[in-house]
């Protein structure tokens, strides 16, 4: 064992404590998010996103690195934490890398009169006719992004001029990193745009999970199954909330008629909201459901969104571990937001 955990000395055994060890961090990740959206729900999202979130989201990798600095001598424990923080480092140049790089291409979008097209990417191959459009908030944030990586070269700038390694360089950039965290968190408390954004991104969620909600209720009291046997949505009980809100019978629902549908899903969730609030919620309806931008949403659309919000849910829901239940009403059901604010 290696304090209270075990380890081995086999390549099997140690694949094997790898697999563990990472299943056991990811679980943490997962419920660490799961809580920062429960939280951004009910609190300050600068205090949330600025200072309590950054601090927890570091706590596993620094605890790694100082656990393995406090077994075995002090040779031992020099290799260990060298090792721990250039993994550190090489995991976050990763991020700053690979990871940003690879979600600029994966969502890249055609660039039409300078500006990124929203879900339109017609040009696969052009590299400089596609790419995405950022705001002032993400901007300044790549840039940090980008600045924290030169904290790393701190401890480096001695060895790098031919100097032995200094322990008062470490020490300065320990120091430096400190100062650079108290900033980085000064300024997302002051100025929380990121973290309005991941408020806003779970309101959306919400939002969904309760429609599907009302719409399988719906379908319930009118003696149908909103998901079918075979785990899709099914056309005939949308179809029954799709003419209930169908007033003029006209084969769309306007604007009108979703503010209806609107204020009877508010009425079930409970919480009330604010006029503004109201017709932003209004506005994201259409605009999520509207895809041609007609100003009218057909049953077409709606069952396409509906749809799409199914296999969003399906993928989060990883809890739900057989075909049956993550092919089930389960999957938005168990919403830890849905089931707040309906609380």
């Amino acid at each position: 064992t290696y304090g209270l955990f075990p380890c081995s000395r086999s390549l099997p055994g140690s694949i094997f404590l790898i697999f563990v060890y990472g299943m056991l961090l990811l679980k943490g990740a997962n419920l660490i998010s799961d809580g920062s959206e429960l939280l951004l729900a009910i609190m300050d999202p600068g205090l949330i996103g600025g200072l309590l979130l950054p601090i927890l989201g570091a706590l596993p990798d620094s605890a790694m690195i100082v656990m393995s600095g406090l077994a075995g001598s002090k040779a031992k424990a020099e290799v260990n934490v060298a090792v721990g923080i250039g993994t550190l480092a090489g995991s976050t140049i990763m991020l700053l890398s690979i990871a940003w790089g690879g979600s600029l291409w994966v969502g890249r979008c055609d660039i039409e009169r300078g500006a990124a097209v929203n879900r339109k990417l017609t040009r696969m191959s052009d590299f400089t006719g596609t790419g995405v459009t950022t705001d002032s908030a993400t901007r300044i944030n790549s840039y940090i992004m980008v600045m924290s990586a030169f904290l790393y070269l701190f401890p480096q700038i001695p060895t790098f001029m031919g100097y032995p390694h200094d322990p008062a360089a470490a020490l300065i950039g320990g120091i430096a990193c400190l100062i650079a965290l108290a900033a980085y968190c000064a300024f997302q408390v002051l100025f929380p745009e990121l973290q309005k954004r991941q408020k806003e991104a779970a309101h959306v969620k919400v939002m969904k999970a309760q429609t599907m909600k009302m719409a399988a209720q719906m379908a319930k009291t009118a003696g149908t199954m909103l998901i079918g046997e075979d785990g899709n949505v099914s056309e005939a009980a949308l179809r029954t909330l799709f003419e209930k809100f169908d007033e003029d019978k006209n084969g769309t629902i306007d604007r009108d008629e979703v503010r209806k549908m609107m204020q009877m899903l508010v009425t079930a969730s409970g919480p009330s909201k604010s006029s503004e609030e109201f017709e932003k919620d209004v506005q994201w309806m259409m605009t999520e459901l509207d895809r041609d931008g007609s100003g009218r949403i057909d049953f077409a659309e709606m069952h396409s969104g509906m749809r799409r919000w199914f296999t969003e849910f399906q993928k989060t829901a990883t809890d739900l571990k057989t075909p049956q239940e993550r092919n089930s009403s389960k999957v938005w059901e168990n919403t830890p937001l849905i089931n707040m604010e309906e609380g």
